[in-house]
């Protein structure tokens, strides 16, 4: 039957040409919107990204975002303390993290590289990382992956040593296979690996970093601290109630703006440019599909009206209505299939062969499928149902 189709559509072909041509282009288009799409699922998908539901982040920004004087900056501190110390007792609260840099989408990409890039030293090698401070508390907040080993849970080792959670790609850049008790040497310090991280994402979209995690230096940590606290569901109103009333009544008003916020609205924050990209390409896509159906459907549907002889003919030398509607679908997939071939060429310039992208173009060449079978299959269908005897006397 493939043979005999391609035969026919040779000899349609200027007929087909224009229906070729708009597929082609559809398909091209399309190929790059599932390809952005699969992408971004992908992303979403890696880990790294930490657990933030029912997760409240609050604090304070001094005034106008400039610098307060060391004094006022340290009364802060104590103040934010003491808040703490009374939202831990709330029992809608279950736990409460001071972190800097491990808090997800609060910062770009860029400005971690800026402010939170260090160096490592270990077997003469020395490796860019990105430096995130944490307490043990960050494990029952953010509920971070762990690969192997456990979370920081004191400042200092018994040898004098610092506890140090680091990511895979660091063990990647360092050659190593194993990385548990192995000592590395950062900013004076010797640290020790307790556990391995796949990695932590900044923000949802993000690349992951080589990162290491490690115990919260007061000498070394800036003014602003993450404070995040881990609370039951549904109970997001009392806490920004109770952390505003303890940090007015400690007039902690007078020197700094209080904030506070549920960590979800954060997080649909930092997806909306790659999500608003995605739709930008998804939805004049759609359109294009929708008008492009349409004009394959009406170009199959006159084609077919034009053929009823010719299908009274068939239906009089044994063909099936199953048959003839299969004949017409089969032009239509075929078509698909020629128009699909310059578009896979030109994905295999553009892409790498990665398993998101072959899913990318999976997803296509099934929606071209779709789009072929649905645009003559009806049309066929209506004309298959023709009496021979009538349509032989249009003749």
């Amino acid at each position: 039957m493939i043979g005999h189709v391609l035969k026919m559509l040779w000899q349609g072909r200027r007929k087909y040409a224009g229906v070729l041509m708009e597929q082609m282009l559809i398909f091209i288009i399309l190929m790059i919107s599932m390809a952005a799409l699969f992408e971004a699922i992908n992303k979403y998908r890696e880990p790294g990204l930490l657990n933030t539901d029912n997760a409240m982040i609050f604090g304070y920004m001094l005034h106008g975002g400039g610098n307060g004087s060391l004094d006022d900056m340290r009364e802060l501190g104590r103040g934010i303390d003491i808040v703490i110390e009374k939202l831990r007792k709330e029992s809608f609260v279950e736990a409460i993290t001071k972190s800097n840099g491990l808090a997800p989408y609060l910062r770009s990409d860029v400005y971690y590289d800026e402010m939170f890039a260090d160096t490592v030293k270990v077997d003469g090698k020395s490796v860019g990382v990105i430096v995130k401070f944490a307490d043990k508390e960050a494990e029952r907040v953010f509920h971070p992956e762990l690969e192997e080993g456990g979370w920081i849970t004191d400042n200092v080792l018994e040898d004098g040593s610092r506890p140090a959670v680091v990511s895979r790609q660091l063990m990647d850049k360092l050659g190593w296979t194993e990385a548990m008790g192995k000592r590395l040497y950062m900013r004076g310090h010797t640290l020790i690996v307790v556990g391995i991280s796949p990695g932590v994402k900044q923000n949802v979209f993000s690349d992951m970093p080589t990162t290491i995690i490690i115990p919260r230096d007061e000498e070394q940590l800036s003014a602003y601290e993450e404070c995040c606290a881990k609370i039951k569901p549904g109970y997001e109103d009392e806490f920004h109630a109770c952390f505003s009333k303890e940090y007015k009544r400690l007039g902690l008003a007078e020197k700094a703006v209080s904030f506070c916020y549920e960590m979800s609205g954060l997080k649909r924050g930092s997806m909306f440019e790659v999500v608003s990209g995605v739709a930008m390409r998804a939805i004049p896509t759609a359109f294009l599909l929708l008008f492009a159906f349409i004009g394959t459907f009406g170009l199959f549907w006159l084609n077919s009206k034009k053929r009823k002889v010719e299908f009274a003919l068939r239906l009089v030398v044994g063909a099936t209505k199953p048959r003839l509607i299969n004949l017409v679908v089969m032009e239509s997939l075929i078509l698909s299939v020629l128009a699909a071939l310059p578009g896979m060429v030109l994905f295999g310039f553009v892409y790498d062969w990665t398993g998101v992208n072959v899913a990318a173009i999976g997803m296509t060449l099934i929606v071209m499928v779709l789009f072929a079978v649905f645009s003559a299959w009806w049309p066929a269908y209506k004309v298959a149902q023709v009496n021979p005897v009538e349509a032989m006397r249009e003749v």
